[in-house]
């Protein structure tokens, strides 16, 4: 494989990525872990983190020495990622163990599979234009957030059920087309890049891990509707009762 313009090869540029990846995955982990064992409380500090690192990432965005100026790309991106990871242990506080692990290591296989289709694509020449792959993503997290407020209009007691699906749908894409665009434009990367995208990556396992952790819920609420729901007793219910059923609230109490 030719080296492109920074003199960097197409598989060590993939092996860089894929050891930044490693790297956040292996420090994220037990850190949840622990958390979801230990802490008590901290919800407030948390869910702080997770949106002041969204700040911070578009500070990163925006100012070029914050994205290839040594060290201070790898300082802010450090900083960036221990806020992310904090952050979306707000998903996992007070809550079973092995049932967060077992949301971990469903995002983790959905990430697989995203590397893998995307590998795929590549190999085979065939995906269109990545950038209209990238605004059906992005129209995509549109579309969720109008079907999760479509109970203003009509309730519907599975409507977040669908979003949440829209969402993962979304990232998946997203993450699908960041993939094939920066293989693209490959001959203009150089290696700091390498840990961008690493970090996209982590970005939108969070994303997968946070929609799982809802969807895990959800499941749990679905399954507790079908048992104590009859047709009949449905639909002989009040109108204003049967509003109230067809909705479902996520409180803090909903995570424990």
């Amino acid at each position: 494989m030719a080296d492109n313009e920074s003199g960097i090869t197409l598989w060590r540029f993939v092996g860089c990525t894929m050891l930044y990846l490693a790297l956040f995955l292996l420090v994220a982990l037990p850190q949840w872990m622990i958390m979801c064992l230990y802490a008590k409380g901290i919800m407030a500090f948390t869910i702080t983190c997770f949106f002041i690192s969204f700040g911070l990432l578009v500070i990163i965005h925006m100012v070029e020495a914050l994205k290839y100026a040594r060290p201070f790309n790898f300082i802010a991106i450090i900083i960036c990622y221990e806020l992310l990871t904090l952050g979306a242990a707000s998903f996992l506080l007070e809550w079973n163990l092995i049932c967060a692990i077992i949301i971990m290591c469903v995002a983790l296989l959905a990430l697989v599979i995203v590397l893998v289709i995307s590998v795929f694509l590549i190999w085979i020449g065939f995906y269109g234009n990545p950038f209209k792959l990238a605004v059906v993503g992005a129209m995509g997290f549109v579309l969720a957030y109008c079907i999760e407020v479509m109970d203003i209009v009509q309730g519907w007691y599975f409507w977040q059920d669908v979003a949440v699906s829209v969402f993962i749908a979304s990232v998946i894409i997203l993450l699908i087309s960041h993939l094939l665009i920066t293989y693209e434009n490959f001959e203009f990367l150089v290696k700091d890049d390498a840990l961008l995208i690493a970090t996209v990556l982590y970005i939108g396992y969070l994303l997968i891990l946070i929609a799982g952790r809802i969807s895990a819920f959800y499941i749990s609420e679905n399954a507790a509707y079908f048992n104590t729901t009859t047709t009949e007793g449905y639909d002989d219910v009040d109108d204003d009762d049967d509003d109230d059923d067809k909705k479902r609230k996520i409180t803090v109490k909903s995570f424990e």
